[in-house]
């Protein structure tokens, strides 16, 4: 089968090759991919390396259909033909007190698949039972490979936060993440001040036809001045950051109410310089959110199938698998892309 490859250390050492389609344990649900999404993880291996140290299939934001469910797969509510995402947890050790509250991203014998296991960058992808997650029937498979970062807000917004209805809450970062993080802030109920710069107009935009209430430019306006103006100068309540710019998150803290919250989305290539007197004096939360957890997809998939999220518009670009240098490269100029690997997405694998 095509997969791409991260085949040796280092920077670049990427390749289209053909090589032997995985043979499913009698655990596992067999896929074959229709779609996956490319993504910072996937930007990193090609151009640094950082984290690779073997020869592994790239590719972890995943759709396709099922061609085969294992015997010992506990899946009976699964056949041959269902569009599904999956999750990103290869193996777990399943006994650690994380495992046992499905906190598995916290699992410290956990293996990742693009990253420490081989991905779905490829024509077919074994994964545990456990893992997959079937899409509801108005979501398409190229929708369906963003499942994976709508759970990544979801986990921040819904798992990692209080209740936010009611609440003024600013995004900073309107890259597919922040677009999703501030779509479902929206469907909590929360009044949502999504920013940006000058060069995101396209996505700044895209956020006004998904229905995020305050879009701001912060080259063109004050973004205190905005969230002075819709809390009476207390502040908002929370902040997501999702740029992974430590400029950005400085600033973002300054625009907290007493008390606030800031949620951590971002990796972050240089160490944050944090006022902590600022986190002092004003009694600030300062949390973390990594990844997600198997109830982080559920809640995903249900606020798709109510559509209380569009992934669509997320989209910004669709390139099949063998461009997939054009897929990294478009990725690297801030579009979300999704790679085609089906050459038919409502038919499965040859």
């Amino acid at each position: 089968m095509r997969a791409l490859v991260k085949h040796s250390p280092g920077p670049g050492n990427v390749a289209l090759l053909d090589v032997p389609a995985p043979v499913p344990r009698d655990d596992q649900v067999l896929v074959d991919v229709a779609a996956c999404a490319i993504c910072g993880t996937d930007r990193s291996a090609v151009e640094s390396g950082q984290g690779f140290d073997g020869r592994r299939v790239l590719g972890h934001e995943i759709a396709g259909v099922v061609r085969w469910v294992g015997p010992a797969a506990e899946r009976p509510d699964l056949r041959p033909g269902d569009r599904v995402c999956v999750e990103t947890d290869a193996s777990l050790c399943l006994r650690c007190a994380y495992c046992r509250t499905e906190q598995y991203n916290r699992c410290p014998h956990r293996t990742g698949i693009g990253t420490t296991t081989d991905g779905g960058l490829a024509d077919q992808l074994a994964v545990p039972g456990r893992a997959v997650h079937r899409l509801p029937d108005d979501v398409t498979l190229l929708e369906g490979a963003l499942v994976e970062p709508l759970a990544v807000a979801v986990h921040a917004v819904v798992e990692r936060s209080p209740a936010l209805a009611g609440e003024v809450v600013v995004v900073t970062g309107p890259g597919a993440v922040g677009l999703l993080v501030a779509q479902v802030a929206v469907a909590c109920g929360a009044t949502v001040v999504l920013v940006g710069r000058s060069r995101h107009a396209v996505r700044l935009a895209t956020a006004r036809a998904l229905g995020v209430q305050h879009v701001v430019d912060a080259d063109a306006e004050d973004v205190g001045e905005v969230v002075g103006r819709l809390t009476d100068g207390y502040g908002a309540h929370s902040l997501f950051e999702c740029s992974g710019s430590t400029a950005v998150l400085a600033d973002g803290l300054t625009h907290l109410r007493k008390g606030g919250r800031a949620v951590l989305v971002a990796f972050y290539h240089e160490h944050p310089s944090t006022d902590l007197d600022l986190v002092v004096n004003r009694e600030l939360e300062v949390v973390g959110s990594r990844g997600k957890r198997p109830s982080s997809f559920r809640t995903a998939i249900r606020l798709l199938g109510s559509c209380h999220v569009r992934l669509g518009p997320v989209i910004g670009a669709v390139v099949p698998l063998d461009r997939w240098e054009e897929a990294v490269e478009r990725m690297t100029r801030g579009e979300k892309v999704v790679v085609q690997v089906a050459a038919d997405l409502d038919a499965p694998a040859a």
